[in-house]
């Protein structure tokens, strides 16, 4: 009777699952991509459908679909076997089902409760605040369920005691980040009291925290507060609305970015689904790495204000240096995105189809607002303008904007090179985050993979030229594997690796080598010709050769100085012989 995890390997297909966070395409029986565990900007990222693996030749990093998942999510395997059950509908078993143990897990679970609580108390008062603000807004029923809209109310612990009765403790509620300890005594507290909730999803469309709005006017606290920070919220991680927009993001080939959760519903409602919102924070770097998932693209359209613009410009840093293409909406009617499509939806999606790359943005802004025929403006237009140059990742594209200033300020273009900014000095994020990698494998242990992946391409006319190539000069394991399919060659004169396979089931390190060796194969020999294979074969097979004399002969040394201070003479003629003969080897290798 299949596991669970055999169910879910047999419905979910290996590319379609890291298709969903990685663009491939097809290439022979594989299928290509980017590495998204290594900055790397020639595909090196491979997909096996036939095998239903996965392996990266620039980092080293492999494996199935779970694997993929627990790297790429960053979670432990129950949370990656949750996932991928979701992915494939299935329900999983007491037996292996986390959610006992998992601490996580429960705290997905109360949020949820948590999430239809608050949705039953905005339904439940028509009359309410919460619902003359949503109506005051335009915010239809449609939208109010589609984003799970709730109203959380005035009291100071309805939400806390509901919860309780449902067997949550109060230490689960303070981890969700819905309650908070009182001050006052041992008790806790809602977190949200009288306010619009916004329920906050992770890509996986689990909920992992609130925004909620005050609807006091004339409320001394904050207009909007979030969830605190704890094991499953974490606010530089998320995106509002990602949950719903990822896969009109990937059909649209760009992210709008807007700043708040009123803005994202606005949007939605106006027919706008590829939107997703910072939540009134600086775009971060895990978020530009969430949003690379689904899109080379972002189009900026915060708000008009002087603290939207800013977050505009702090984000357009780090989307930058991930290699995003960036542009900006510049909003010509209303304070934000929400009012700007209510009040002409015509004039906003033009807006948003013309949004302007960051060069043109950047000469628009200064030109409008500097009078470069002063020549203080000149300065203060070229400091700024080289600045905002100098982070464009494209050579190319820095070139045609100094050419530019240069002809629309009037001045020398050489001046205006040897004043543009180290790029790396106004980029600081200049890497992605970086991400747990395989270690480099030796020059021996590349030769030896190498070895056996041309003889799986290319075998047949590449065996009967082993003569001489020992296990002994591989690396482990691919000596063994070239063991046993060398006894192979040797009883048939042909060598099958998937029989091969099937004969080494007892040990699946072999089975593994020969599906990662076979995708490496693929990747790196595909287009070789057999000219080619056959020069790259030859290097292979005479390095490895030339490598392991050079290790002989070292340790023949070190046994003959060794013998000689033992003063051993039969042992020490017995070693300069072969010593003699090794080199003779090795002469003859390297003329």
């Amino acid at each position: 009777m299949p596991n669970d995890v055999d169910t879910i390997k047999s419905r979910l297909d290996v590319v379609d699952v890291i298709g969903e966070y990685v663009s491939l395409k097809q290439s022979g029986q594989n299928w290509k991509g980017l590495c998204p565990f290594h900055g790397e900007k020639t595909p090196s990222f491979m997909v096996h459908r036939e095998k239903q693996i996965w392996h990266c030749f620039g980092c080293g990093l492999g494996g199935d679909i779970f694997e993929f998942i627990e790297k790429f999510e960053n979670v432990d395997f129950p949370e990656a076997l949750e996932i991928l059950a979701r992915k494939a509908g299935v329900e999983l078993s007491r037996e292996v089902q986390p959610g006992a143990s998992n601490k996580r897990t429960r705290l997905f679970q109360l949020l949820s409760e948590a999430v239809n609580f608050y949705q039953e108390q905005l339904k439940s008062d028509p009359g309410s605040s919460a619902r003359q603000y949503l109506a005051s807004r335009g915010v239809t029923a449609e939208s109010i369920s589609s984003f799970a809209l709730g109203y959380a109310p005035a009291e100071w612990d309805k939400l806390a005691n509901y919860l309780r009765n449902k067997g949550f403790s109060l230490e689960e509620l303070i981890a969700a980040g819905v309650a908070l300890k009182s001050e006052r005594g041992p008790g806790i507290y809602d977190r949200f009291r009288d306010r619009l909730l916004f329920p906050i999803f992770d890509v996986q469309d689990r909920p992992v925290g609130f925004g909620g709005r005050t609807l006091d006017p004339g409320a001394r606290e904050a207009k909007y507060i979030n969830s605190s920070q704890g094991p499953v919220y974490n606010k530089s991680t998320i995106l509002y609305n990602l949950n719903l927009a990822k896969e009109h993001i990937r059909s649209a080939g760009y992210a709008l970015l807007v700043e708040g959760y009123m803005d994202v519903v606005g949007c939605v409602q106006a027919g706008i689904k590829n939107v997703v919102a910072t939540s009134g924070t600086a775009l971060t770097q895990e978020q530009v790495k969430l949003l690379k998932r689904y899109c080379n693209e972002i189009r900026l359209c915060f708000d008009a204000d002087l603290a939207g613009q800013s977050a505009s410009e702090r984000g357009i840093d780090l989307a930058l240096a991930a290699e995003l293409e960036v542009k900006i909406v510049a909003l010509s009617q209303g304070k934000d995105p929400d009012e700007a499509a209510r009040m002409n939806l015509v004039k906003f999606k033009q807006e948003i189809e013309q949004a302007l790359p960051i060069g043109e943005y950047a000469f628009k802004s200064v030109f409008k607002k500097v009078d470069v025929k002063t020549r203080e403006g000149k300065k203060q237009a070229a400091k700024f303008l080289l600045a905002a140059i100098a982070k464009l990742p494209d050579p190319v594209e820095r070139d045609f904007y100094i050419k530019r200033l240069a002809r629309d300020l009037d001045v020398e273009e050489k001046s205006l090179r040897e004043s543009l900014p180290n790029p790396r000095m106004s980029n600081q994020i200049s890497a992605p985050v970086a991400t747990p990698q395989a270690s480099r494998p030796s020059r021996e242990q590349m030769l030896s993979e190498r070895l056996i992946a041309l003889l799986i391409k290319f075998g047949k006319e590449f065996w009967p030229q082993t003569t001489g190539l020992e296990p002994a000069m591989l690396t482990e394991p691919e000596a063994e594997l070239y063991r046993q399919a060398h006894l192979q060659y040797t009883e048939s004169q042909r060598v099958d690796f998937e029989e091969l396979k099937r004969e080494l089931n007892y040990e699946p390190t072999y089975n593994r080598l020969i599906d990662i060796l076979g995708l490496q194969a693929e990747h790196e020999f595909a287009e070789f010709t057999a000219a080619e294979a056959t020069k790259e074969f030859n290097q292979v097979n005479r390095e490895l050769k030339l490598n392991y004399l050079k290790r002989q002969l070292k340790l023949l040394s070190d046994a003959i100085s060794q013998a000689e201070r033992a003063q051993q003479p039969g042992e020490l003629e017995e070693l300069s012989l072969r010593y003699r003969e090794v080199a003779d080897q090795l002469a003859q290798l390297q003329r």
